[in-house]
């Protein structure tokens, strides 16, 4: 036989025996996502028999042992923190190795970390901690409960929520915080360098109403121009849209000695544009 034959033949086990790996890989998903333990676990035994060398083992070896597994059900700190690592290596192979498939299979691991801070509240104090919660609401479609947790991070940990707001899941908050740094100050003699992170709620609340009431007037501390504009944005807007009165002036002069700065914007953002749409 000629080096040619050889080379050839070469070629063919090389193929059959990727196309095995192939089809134990497809069965070993297809059965994770139909939540199978046993059959999931029999496939990666046997992908494990047949090529040792796989890339892809020790995801699939994490996800088979979490699928039958009930996610623990954390009652402080430490044992959430805990859970939540595991989500996150979880995660991690699911994305990777279950595509669309990831989202259900990751949904009762997500419960359970949600379900772990709704009993201990004291959670969202811990800036990383309240930052996964808010991961969990998103899983859970819960989308203002997660923009509630993290918004409230650009007082928290306003350096920790530069550096996380970037790659954030939820489209809206990556977009409006993108906006918000290529926009706040340009147009007002302040200029940018004046709108820090803690601007960045009260900035969103004039572009979308709803936002000054994610929190409770209580969960946004008054310490700050920032937060003093925001909680009182809170009563400000709602008036705006019940016509002229002496009350709203009286508001608008309360937000003018909070912040000429920022009392410019709000005058741009909602009442110049609400004239326009007279």
């Amino acid at each position: 036989m000629g080096d040619a034959d050889r080379a050839r033949e070469r070629t063919q086990l090389d193929l059959f025996l990727d196309g095995r790996d192939v089809v134990l890989v497809n069965a070993i998903v297809v059965n994770l996502l139909e939540r199978q333990p046993d059959r999931a676990q029999d496939a990666l035994t046997r992908l494990k028999e047949e090529n040792p060398a796989h890339p892809d083992l020790a995801m699939f070896d994490r996800l088979c042992r979490a699928l039958p597994a009930e996610p623990p059900r954390p009652t402080n700190h430490p044992e959430l923190r805990a859970l939540i690592e595991s989500v996150k290596l979880l995660s991690s192979a699911a994305d990777r190795l279950l595509g669309e498939g990831a989202r259900a299979f990751l949904l009762p691991w997500w419960q359970a970390v949600a379900h772990a801070g709704a009993k201990l509240p004291s959670a969202e104090a811990e800036p990383p901690l309240r930052y996964w919660l808010g991961f969990a609401r998103h899983h859970l479609g819960e989308e203002r409960e997660a923009l509630r947790l993290w918004v409230a991070l650009c007082w928290l940990a306003p350096d920790s929520f530069e550096q996380w707001a970037p790659a954030l899941p939820n489209v809206f908050l990556r977009a409006a915080w993108a906006a918000f740094q290529a926009r706040a100050g340009h147009d007002d003699r302040a200029g940018p360098s004046a709108w820090g992170v803690l601007w960045f709620p009260a900035w969103l609340a004039l572009r979308q109403r709803w936002v000054a009431h994610l929190f409770h007037a209580n969960e946004i501390p008054d310490t700050e121009a920032a937060l003093q504009a925001l909680r009182l944005l809170r009563t400000l807007l709602p008036l705006e849209s019940q016509g002229y009165s002496a009350e709203l002036v009286r508001q608008r002069r309360r937000l003018q000695q909070i912040s000429p700065m920022f009392f410019r914007a709000y005058l741009l953002e909602v009442v110049v544009e609400a004239r326009r749409n007279s």
